[in-house]
């Protein structure tokens, strides 16, 4: 096992040169929050509604409302990349939560190390950013100023290590068999007394047996559909109360702090309380060297593929959620100083409405099935021996036989992107030889598909599907992965000391948040990056 840190001699020299540098101006804290697949328009469909968090970033912040996501796989480990590295995939080389590794003929975890270990689990997975080929925002801050503290928190482990970056002081994620928060020894070989302390409480087991009930009267839930909607979840449990519990899914029993618990906002609650922990004793925003905590919200994506954002559960999500973050702001007003801190709010990614709640509203909307599409590859390839696979993002990974010429593959490639263009659920494909050889603004999303492409981890063939079709093998539920707005679009709003309130039209990505952030902060990005810096936040270069 090794543990990887920096030599003595590295340290004190990097101390020695910062010692050397004016303290930075700008906030002494800046918290960055992305709530697993928010979709921009929960901000005015909720708004009226909205009394803590979120009305007060709205009233005091400066509110992007055309965010979006730019690249084409719109999942979550590459939405947290491009928002801390200011990367699209084809630079971070996070191009999905998983890819196929040709070498070894098996799946890869966008942020599995089998040299880091968790921390206290041995025999779990190892996790660490080491497939991230950029840098992010911390650690542009801590060339700048070695004394600045980096951390993130996420339930999630890829949220998590995403914003992260290469050289973070904590990165903390919930591991669902224990209940607890940990992390691996790429970042540190033990668990700090007050980590271990929160853990020891055991706050996701206070949980356990406590249904999630609407916040309000079922009236007031204007926003949203009927409670009883059959497409939700597994078809049964779609209606209010929802017991948080052990339960029976997909023939096995599940630990009680995974499942149901993930699929409430009591999931987020409990990042937030760790995150408060966090920031109290290791006393980020407390001196003139300026700290960055990521949180990443990842129980909003857990309820909004069960439930659809038009669910009263997504509603009341937000509502509570709106509540939470109240008590973080009013927390670090007291600890930091409301003149001391700046917020980011944003998301990885969002979702795609219902088809059957699209198709009533008179939108269209329909699902088809993955395995139509597996079979269809399948028949095109049936002659040539290459074992092939439609991952979930829509993309064909093919498994080209030892010796297979390189003419062979551009051509099984070829033959199988015209075969799914006329797949009435598939509005374009695209070979990887199409989108290695330049853009093309004139196909349909297709330097989308670029930002999303990274020759060796990407796939085959990409598939653009139909803005009204979800692709999936299940009845029930939703997704997102795919470039049409209602995965892209999502909220952006900066608030805090020098930020001027108001809301900006003018089209921003997710990859201009880093430099943007790094700008109020006094620091360069290191290196070239794909994001720019947002005028009207407060630029201090």
């Amino acid at each position: 096992m090794t543990i990887r840190w920096q030599s003595p001699i590295v340290i004190l020299a990097l101390l020695t040169l910062s010692a050397c540098r004016p303290p930075l101006e700008g906030p002494r804290l800046v918290v960055v929050i992305a709530v697993d697949q928010m979709r921009a328009d929960y901000l005015d469909r909720f708004d009226d509604r909205f009394t803590g968090g979120f009305a007060r970033l709205l009233r005091d912040g400066a509110v992007f409302t055309e965010a979006h996501q730019d690249h084409a796989l719109t999942e979550t480990a590459p939405g947290h990349a491009a928002i801390s590295t200011g990367d699209f995939p084809s630079r971070n080389g996070i191009v999905q939560n998983a890819w196929y590794d040709r070498s070894t003929h098996r799946s890869v975890y966008s942020f599995d190390d089998p040299a880091a270990p968790i921390v206290g689990i041995p025999d779990a997975p190892g996790r660490s950013p080491a497939n991230m080929k950029t840098t992010a925002l911390g650690d542009w801050l801590k060339r700048r100023s070695p004394q600045s503290r980096t951390f993130s928190v996420a339930i999630k482990d890829r949220a998590a290590i995403a914003m992260g970056g290469k050289r973070p002081d904590g990165v903390y994620w919930y591991y669902s068999a224990t209940g607890h928060f940990v992390t691996s020894v790429y970042y540190r070989p033990d668990y700090p007394e007050w980590v271990s302390r929160f853990n020891a409480a055991e706050p996701a087991a206070a949980f356990n047996g406590r249904p999630w009930e609407r916040l309000y009267p079922e009236s007031t839930y204007v926003a949203s559909r009927e409670d009883d909607f059959a497409p939700e979840f597994d078809g049964r449990s779609t209606t209010f109360p929802h017991l948080i519990e052990a339960r029976e899914d997909d023939g096995g029993w599940h630990e009680f702090y995974g499942g149901t618990f993930l699929r409430s906002p009591f999931a987020d609650a409990l990042t937030l309380a760790f995150a408060r922990d966090l920031v109290t004793n290791e006393q980020l925003g407390t001196d003139d060297r300026p700290d960055l905590l990521f949180i990443g919200l990842s129980a909003a994506d857990y309820v909004g593929h069960a439930y659809g954002p038009y669910s009263q559960e997504v509603e009341d999500y937000y509502l509570r959620l709106d509540l939470q973050l109240d008590s973080l702001f009013v927390f670090l007003d007291q600890t930091v100083g409301r003149a001391n801190y700046l917020v980011t709010l944003t998301a990885d990614h969002g979702v795609m409405t219902m088809p059957e709640e699209s198709a009533r509203r008179g939108f269209g909307g329909a699902r088809a099935s993955r395995r139509d599409l597996d079979s269809l590859v399948v028949r095109v390839l049936a002659t040539d021996s290459i074992a092939a696979t439609i991952t979930m993002a829509g993309g064909v990974v093919m498994d080209f036989p030892p010796g297979t010429s390189e003419q062979t593959q551009v051509e099984a490639r070829h033959a199988v992107a015209t075969a799914l263009r006329q797949s009435p659920a598939v509005l374009e494909a695209y070979t990887s030889d199409e989108l290695a050889a330049g853009p093309d603004s004139s196909r349909p999303y297709f330097d989308a598909y670029r930002r999303s492409f990274l020759l060796g981890r990407s796939a085959d063939v990409m598939i653009v599907p139909r803005e009204d079709i979800l692709i999936t093998n299940s009845a029930n539920g939703t997704s997102h992965g795919s470039p049409h707005p209602h995965d892209t679009h999502v909220p952006l709003v900066f608030a805090g000391p020098g930020i001027a309130p108001g809301r900006h039209t003018e089209r921003a990505r997710t990859v201009d948040i880093a430099p943007t952030l790094a700008a109020l902060l006094g620091v360069r990005p290191v290196g070239a990056i794909d994001g720019r810096v947002l005028q009207g936040v407060g630029s201090r270069e």
